[in-house]
């Protein structure tokens, strides 16, 4: 009887460390020495440097939008690639969220190796891999008692909590920064605490610069949170994740007018997306980061006459083809950089978007992570 021959362990090794995520999860199976393989931290860390990596978007939609009945929050993604066909309709799928509740206000502070840092409600923080439905709930800090004062859904006048999510190399560790600013003083004041992964706790931050408002949303770049300063100033303020420093990156010199300013990453570079109301928006990109004489504005999209929307600010990202995403309420726009009119994908499953973020698929779990129980699947 022929006997089939058995791989060497390290081809059978690269085989799997160039398949993506779902084949993978299948493959656990297969063996206890596949499954112990494929979850070894070496494994999962070697697998998101080499793998191709696939890009999803990830949208946070109302339900209900604008009318009488009560407005429902839901995630919803698909595929970035399946925007290049034209001829295709594009499902959006619902996804499952932790903690999930039509009626909870839910956002995404940030996305960084595949693991997303969600927000429920304002003040309750998940970590969460979609691609491999685990997730953890952060412990409470002690801001989200000062916010709420025990009370989870009374958050008072002029209290704004700001989160930034992101990853530092150097200590191989995920972080979370939590800022809550009291912006009823005609000086603002605001208290940090910081969670980190590897240690499963919050500690406190004193040396908050004065007069800073954080503007959300917070983007990661360079190892650094980022967000615009929307006090006098005006400026970007940054925290470098690996000192625990603040920082100051400087805006481009773009056109003043009746605009507002967003943060977003482009590629890998930090960017600023300048909307002018009604009329268009200008994208600047920071090719050498750090400099503010490497502002360059990349794009400027026209709008359709007779638009506008208020939440275009907050859906915006590029494509692997370098493309421009913008979702104006319920409709998918795609600017092409080399001037081709405006395309609209056909999307199934698609309401009201408030924001739109990526995240590659990835294994990498938080600790002590919990699957999402069987009422949610």
């Amino acid at each position: 009887m022929f006997a089939m021959p058995t791989l060497p362990i390290e081809l059978i090794t690269e085989i799997l460390l160039r398949l993506p995520v779902k084949s993978l999860l299948q493959f656990r199976s297969v063996s206890k020495s596949w499954f112990a393989l494929i979850s070894s931290a070496e494994f999962v860390k070697t697998h998101l440097n080499i793998s191709g990596k696939k890009h999803n978007v990830i949208l946070t939609g109302l339900i209900n939008a604008f009318t009488s009945r009560e407005t429902q929050y839901v995630l919803r993604d698909y595929s970035l690639s399946s925007l290049c066909n034209d001829d295709c309709v594009i499902e959006a799928f619902d996804l499952d969220y932790p903690m999930s509740s039509p009626q909870q206000y839910v956002s995404i502070v940030g996305s960084v190796n595949g693991l997303i840092c969600l927000m429920i409600s304002e003040v309750d923080l998940v970590l969460w891999n979609p691609s491999i439905r685990k997730f953890k709930k952060l412990p409470d800090s002690r801001l989200k008692d000062k916010v709420t004062g025990g009370n989870q859904c009374d958050i008072p006048k002029g209290v704004c909590v700001v989160y930034g999510f992101g990853y530092d190399e150097s200590s191989d560790d995920y972080k979370v920064l939590g800022c809550i600013e009291d912006r009823i003083n005609l000086v603002p004041q605001a208290e940090v605490e910081i969670y980190s992964l590897k240690s499963d706790s919050w500690r406190s931050k004193d040396d908050v610069p004065d007069g800073v408002l954080l503007s959300k949303p917070c983007k990661c770049v360079n190892g650094k949170l980022h967000w615009i300063n929307n006090n006098k100033e005006s400026n970007i303020i940054s925290f470098d994740l690996a000192d625990e420093k603040w920082g100051k990156v400087e805006l481009p010199r773009y056109r003043e007018g009746n605009l507002f300013l967003d943060l977003k990453v482009l590629g890998s570079d930090l960017c600023v997306f300048c909307n002018y109301m009604e009329i268009h928006a200008d994208v600047w990109v920071m090719r050498d980061y750090g400099v503010k004489e490497s502002w360059t504005k990349m794009y400027s999209v026209k709008y359709p006459d007779r638009f506008f929307s208020p939440f275009i600010s907050r859906t915006l990202c590029m494509s692997n083809k370098g493309e421009v995403l913008l979702v104006p309420g319920s409709t998918l726009m795609v600017h092409n950089p080399e001037d081709e009119p405006i395309r609209y994908p056909k999307v199934t499953n698609f309401d009201f978007c408030v924001a739109m973020n990526i995240y590659i698929e990835s294994l990498v779990s938080p600790p002590l992570q919990n699957e999402l129980s069987k009422e949610q699947e």
